[in-house]
């Protein structure tokens, strides 16, 4: 089984993730770590040399390698990067092959989590507060509905306890097998 986490950058697929594959003796794999180990080069890096449009050709690529390998061959809990199931081939793949979850975070609870970390964020590296508050909100509405159509259940990482994220993953995920 591939169980994908998709969701807006800042909302906690990775460290949700790595959890998750350690409690279900699961492997883990974060799409963006797969790509830079694949490049030899951070995300910052390959957006600033070759471009968005690049990388999310090689999102696809990448993607469907993993799945390809894992798909009725192994477990597995895929971290995807925020912007993955917003090309329609990627959010098709994840949708067909993987069981998908929606980890859904508030738009004032990102802002709080991105404003220390955005420099190491392609997409928010140069924007002040109020530019990332107005970003995130207008990425989030262009994004929303590619999150909820690829994937079978919501999960609100809102409170920041992972605990309880995981308790309701494992709840949700139970519940469909």
């Amino acid at each position: 089984m591939i169980i994908s986490l998709c969701g807006f950058m800042g909302a906690g697929k990775s460290t949700v993730g790595k959890y998750l594959a350690q409690l279900l003796r699961y492997d883990f794999i974060d799409l963006d770590q797969y790509i830079e180990q694949k490049y030899n080069m951070t995300v910052n890096d390959f957006f600033a040399q070759k471009g968005e449009e690049a990388f999310r050709l090689e999102e696809y690529d990448s993607l469907s390698e993993i799945v390809g390998k894992y798909y009725g061959k192994g477990n597995l809990i895929l971290a995807l990067g925020g912007g993955t199931v917003t090309r329609e081939a990627c959010a098709s793949v994840v949708r067909e092959k993987t069981y998908g979850l929606y980890l859904y975070c508030s738009k004032d609870e990102l802002v709080r989590r991105l404003k220390r970390r955005r420099e190491s964020r392609p997409l928010l590296k140069d924007k002040s507060d109020d530019e990332l508050a107005d970003y995130i909100q207008r990425l989030m509405d262009a994004r929303e509905n590619a999150y909820k159509s690829s994937s079978k259940r919501i999960v609100s990482t809102q409170n920041g306890q992972l605990a309880n994220v995981i308790d309701t993953i494992l709840a949700e995920v139970e519940f469909e097998l």
